[in-house]
Parts: structure tokens; C-alpha cells; sequence
């Protein structure tokens, strides 16, 4: 969760708490934010993000100056060719030079402007990832991503579901080159380095063996984290963190604002390192757990005052000496909760607060019914639709109290009224016979507080699951919600504080169903203002929120008013009135709450307790 999102939930919360706690009973929660303005995305353009694909077998001379005095200047030398291999999944693109992988388009999911996404960032022509540093005698490191590596294969290769391919990268001596021999004898560091490709046409992963011509270990890296694919890449980049799996301890990164590339190293039995944004990922998965050294980098780049910043992370993994031969999985693909589960990645989707109880929530039991409700529903509005009339029956026993609360609230309203008038210039005697009406018709004024607090979790990981799911991402519903993983924009602004430069219709509507919810809930004249101030803010926070929560939210006002209006129709059949209340008290025994505030009572006027200016009698 970003930082903006989890203040603005604290923050609500505190609000929501406070009002609870001081005032009479009301309604649900809502969500979050952050001190960064980042109303306003900072767009990624197609040709920002993405370098023209070579056709495929294309080869590009290298016409750089080499200087002939570099004793690795013979491996500089040659042809940058592309090998493409296309899966009903992906298109990934190899190039000789370096050996790297140099493209990764995923064919099931598209960017903002409508092209597939594309992973590995090649911005500047930076030549693509998963280099190898090779450790030499000396201690020094040798990198090899400028270095030309013979791939046999040329031109496309094509896989269906379930078939695969071998490609290998091989970089020879000199000498090998020359006399087309494996030599191992030769003075320089590098002989024989390979590193196998094996691409399997129904998964997002791929196998990687890495063989070196010596025991001195070497070093796999990622340099460039993972392209952006948002409209909003400040948002995206928001959820962006480097990770490491550690002992079975997932340990992670987040760089600081206005900080140069900071990095973080961890030794131990590594089971993987990765990188993410806020729906795709990158992981080196070693294929037993390397006793080694991980390290993760990145930055924070501030844009200016009203872009917000973005964030970038990288990873590297040294693998010690000693190991020759070592064999990677490395994956790369979305976020989605089942295949992410597959090689216990599901670390890399955050929870944030109170991460240890909303997990469990969302992945054992939100997950599980959105999916299986979208099983037999295609489109995702409704799925939210149903899933809120789901979870609104589900907690109906939960509400039942909050809303009897207020029931009784409004019924002893005329009767406190009379004591405020009687007592308005004793503040001490008013509250004490406000205290007293409601011990004498059995009013617990925080009532509704607790059943409500109960629900908190529940919403919360709901707020959550719906934020992260890659599910939603791209997913309409109607009219001019196109996409539930962003906010729906009814009407274009400039840019203004706190709205930003967009108008949610969805947001709006949220807003008047919960004012509406309010005028039911809040019976006290002292809180009429609340009435007002609350659904005003919190339409604000929301206009920034994916319009799948905010779908949601709407919904589940509406359901909360319908109850509402049905448990007041029965009080009003059943004819309650205060002296039934009274009746009801003297029958029921006394609460917790109900003790302490006759305790209370009772100590004051033992203590001989008078408001000042008044006499003793």
C-alpha cells in the first residue's frame, strides 16, 4: 500500500473512532491517502516506455569506437542480433549482445495506450537485463553485457501451451572463437560462460541455467526495475518495492524521497529476490535456497509540486564461489493472486496495516468468493454488486444493534432536549441528567460502536483486496466506467488541491448515499453538522480512489439505508415508545456500561459534587 493511501486511512479512521467514541451511533468506514499531491498522473507515453521491437533475425552492426588497448576489446566486437520466441502468453526477445533479455511483452494484458505490456525497462536503449558480472582473480568484477554472445537460433520461434524451448547463450575466449574449441586454458578470466533459456509456452516463468568457466562465483542483475504501465505511473510507482525471501522471511525495500540510488544488502539462505510494481513483478528464484548475498536498490524521484514522485527498484544476486553451474527460475508476469501462489510470491502483494489479520481475510476468504462469483458473472461491476448484497447479509446481525441504537437515540431525543433547555447554565448537572435518561431507558449512547468496530477488518481488507486485485485492472462495468482500478471521470478539471484534476461520478453519488445515511443516523442536534462535514470529506478522499471501491461503497450505503428504513418501519408497527423502553430496562439486567455510569453517578453525588456558582443544600 502506498504511503499516501495508508495516512489518509489513518487518518479516517481516527476521525471515524473519535466520533464513535464522543457521539451516538452511525455507520461503515472508509479509507486513505498521503501528503504527496499525486492527483495528477504523471502519463508515460508509448514512446517514453517503449524502444521500436527489432523484426525478427534482425542484426545491427556496432559501429562504436572500441579502444583496442581494453584487453576484452575482442569480445565488444560483432553483430547485435534478436532471437523472438512467441508463446500463446508472451513474446520474449533475446540479443546477442550480452546474452540478456532484452524484451518481455505479456500478451494477456495491455497497457494504458493499449499496447501489451511491456516489463523490461530498455529506456535510453539500455540493452536489456539479466547480465552477469563474473568475479575475476583479482577480486574485480567483470561485466559481460556488452560483451557479444553466439546464440545459434535465429528469426522467430514459435510455442503453443504446453511445448518448450532450449536457447543458449555462449560466450567464448577468443581463442575458443578462433579454433571453434571449449578452451579453458586461456589467460583471460572468461573462456566458456553460458547462460541456458529454457521457455515453456504456459507459463509466466522460464528456466535459467548459468555456467562459468571458473569457481571465483559471479553476480546476476537486474538494473532497471520494471516498466510502468499505469495511466497514473506516479500511483503505480507508489506500490513499487524490491524484495527478498531470506530464511523464509520476506524482508523489503523502500528507498527515501530526494535520496540518491540507495541499496540494502542481506546474507543468508536466499530463496528469491524480485522487484515489483503495483500489478506485475520480476523474481530470481534460485532452484534450491543459495546461501549467498542479495541486494536491492532504488530510488525515489521527486518530479515536482504537483507530479508527485515516482520509484525504481533493482535487485542483484551473488552467487559465491565454488558454484559453477547454478539453475534459476525466473519469473516474470502479473500479480494475480493464484499464480504469484505458485512460487510463494504472494508476499509481494502488501496488505498494510495489520498485514497479519487482513491476509488471511482476503486470501482465504474475499479472494476465493470474487472469484468463484465471477466464474458464472463476466463482468466485474456486477460481481461487486453481488458481493456487496453478500457481505451486507452476512453482517445484518453485526448492524442490527447500531441501528436499534439509534432508534432509541431518537426516541429519548425530546426527553434529553428538555434536560439540555432545564439545565443549559450546568454544564456538570446537564450531563450528569443526560447520563441518567439514558441509564433510565436502557440507551447505551456508543451502543452502536462496537458491533461496528467489529466489521472494521472485514471492510478494510475488502478496501484493500479491491485496491490490489489485478482483476479489476481494465475492467468495466457501464456507462462511463471503463476501468474499476482507476477512478471513473465523470467531468475534467484543472488541476485543484485535494480533488485533483478529474470529477468521480461514482464518488458523488458515494457521497449523497452516505449523506443520506447520516440524516438516519445522527438524531442529535449537537451533531447536525457532522451530517454535512462527513460525507463532504469523505467524498474528497474517495474521488481519488479506484471506482471499484468506490462501487462498492456506494452499494453498501444504499443497502445500509434500505436496512435502516425497514428496522424503522417495524419499531414503528411494533409501536415502541419511551415507556416501553423504560419497561424493557427495568427487565434487562445492567450492562457493563450501564454499571459504570450509575457507579459514576453515584461517587459525584457522594463526593458532594456542584457546578460552581450553585449553593449546597
Amino acid at each position: 500500500m502506498d504511503k499516501r493511501t495508508f495516512s489518509a486511512f489513518i487518518l479516517i479512521g481516527l476521525v471515524f473512532l473519535v466520533w464513535s467514541l464522543l457521539f451516538s451511533p452511525r455507520q461503515e468506514p472508509p479509507r486513505q491517502g498521503e501528503k504527496v499531491d499525486t492527483n495528477r498522473p504523471v502519463q508515460t507515453t508509448p514512446d517514453s516506455n517503449t524502444t521500436p521491437s527489432p523484426a525478427p533475425g534482425d542484426s545491427i552492426p556496432q559501429m562504436t569506437v572500441v579502444d583496442t588497448t581494453d584487453p576484452y576489446y575482442t569480445w565488444k566486437q560483432g553483430e547485435q542480433r534478436f532471437v523472438t520466441i512467441e508463446t500463446p502468453l508472451y513474446t520474449a526477445v533475446l540479443t546477442t549482445r550480452g546474452g540478456l533479455l532484452y524484451r518481455f511483452s505479456l500478451k494477456k494484458y495491455n497497457s494504458w495506450y493499449g499496447s501489451p505490456v511491456q516489463l523490461i525497462n530498455d529506456s535510453a536503449g539500455y540493452g536489456g537485463e539479466l547480465d552477469i558480472a563474473l568475479r575475476t582473480p583479482d577480486g574485480g568484477e567483470l561485466h559481460t553485457r556488452d560483451f557479444f554472445f553466439d546464440i545459434p537460433e535465429e528469426g522467430t520461434i514459435t510455442l503453443d501451451e504446453g511445448d518448450s524451448v532450449v536457447i543458449t547463450a555462449r560466450l567464448h575466449s577468443p581463442a575458443t572463437r578462433e579454433k571453434g574449441l571449449d578452451s579453458t586454458t586461456d589467460a583471460n578470466p572468461v573462456s566458456t560462460l553460458e547462460k541456458q533459456f529454457v521457455f515453456h509456452g504456459s507459463k509466466y516463468d522460464l528456466d535459467v541455467n548459468i555456467k562459468t568457466p571458473d569457481n571465483n562465483g559471479y553476480t546476476v542483475n537486474w538494473h532497471k526495475g520494471l516498466m510502468f504501465q499505469e495511466w497514473n505511473s506516479v500511483d503505480e510507482s507508489s506500490q513499487a518495492q524490491a524484495y527478498v525471501m531470506i530464511n523464509d522471511e520476506l524482508k523489503d525495500f523502500n528507498a527515501d524521497v530526494g535520496e540518491p540510488n540507495e541499496s540494502e544488502s542481506f546474507s543468508g539462505p536466499i530463496d528469491w529476490v524480485g522487484t515489483k510494481t503495483k500489478y506485475f513483478a520480476a523474481a530470481l528464484i534460485p532452484s534450491t535456497p543459495l546461501n549467498s548475498q542479495a541486494t536491492l536498490s532504488g530510488q525515489a524521484i521527486k518530479l515536482d509540486t504537483n507530479n508527485g514522485m515516482i520509484e525504481q527498484y533493482n535487485f542483484s544476486l551473488a552467487v559465491p564461489a565454488g558454484n559453477q553451474t547454478t539453475d534459476f527460475t525466473l519469473f516474470l508476469g502479473p500479480l494475480d493472486f493464484d499464480i504469484a501462489k505458485e512460487h510463494d510470491l504472494t508476499g509481494m502483494v502488501s496488505y498494510g496495516f495489520l498485514e497479519f489479520i487482513i491476509r488471511p481475510i482476503s486470501e482465504y476468504l474475499l479472494l476465493p468468493i470474487f472469484r468463484f462469483l465471477h466464474s458464472f458473472i463476466s463482468n466485474w461491476g456486477i460481481v461487486i454488486i453481488v458481493f456487496s448484497l453478500l457481505l451486507r447479509a452476512a453482517l445484518w446481525p453485526l448492524s442490527i444493534p447500531q441501528i436499534k441504537s439509534s432508534e432509541k437515540m431518537r426516541l429519548v431525543q425530546p426527553v434529553i432536549a428538555d434536560a439540555r433547555e432545564k439545565f443549559k447554565d450546568d454544564p456538570q448537572k446537564m450531563q450528569m441528567e443526560t447520563m441518567k435518561v439514558y441509564r433510565e431507558y436502557g440507551v447505551n449512547p456508543i451502543g452502536g460502536c462496537f458491533p461496528l468496530l467489529l466489521q472494521l477488518p472485514i471492510l478494510y481488507a475488502l478496501w484493500t483486496t479491491l485496491a490490489n486485485a489485478i482483476d479489476l485492472r481494465q475492467a468495466g462495468f457501464a456507462l462511463w466506467i471503463q476501468d474499476l482500478s482507476v477512478p471513473d471521470t465523470l467531468l475534467s478539471l484543472p488541476d485543484l488541491p485535494l480533488l485533483g484534476n478529474q470529477l468521480s461520478g461514482l464518488a458523488l453519488i458515494m457521497g449523497a448515499t452516505l449523506f443520506i445515511q447520516q440524516k438516519l443516523m445522527i438524531t442529535d442536534p449537537k451533531q447536525k453538522a457532522l451530517v454535512y462535514i462527513m460525507p463532504i470529506f469523505l467524498t474528497i478522499i474517495f474521488n481519488n480512489f479506484p471506482s471499484g471501491l468506490n462501487l462498492y461503497y456506494f452499494i453498501y450505503n444504499l443497502l445500509s439505508i434500505a436496512q435502516h428504513y425497514y428496522m424503522r418501519s417495524m419499531a414503528d408497527k411494533s409501536g415502541l415508545t419511551l415507556d416501553d423502553l423504560k419497561k424493557q430496562t427495568k427487565n434487562k439486567k445492567k450492562g457493563w456500561l450501564a454499571t459504570k455510569m450509575e457507579q459514576a453517578q453515584k461517587m459525584a453525588e457522594m463526593q458532594g459534587r456542584v457546578p460552581p456558582g450553585s449553593k449546597k443544600r
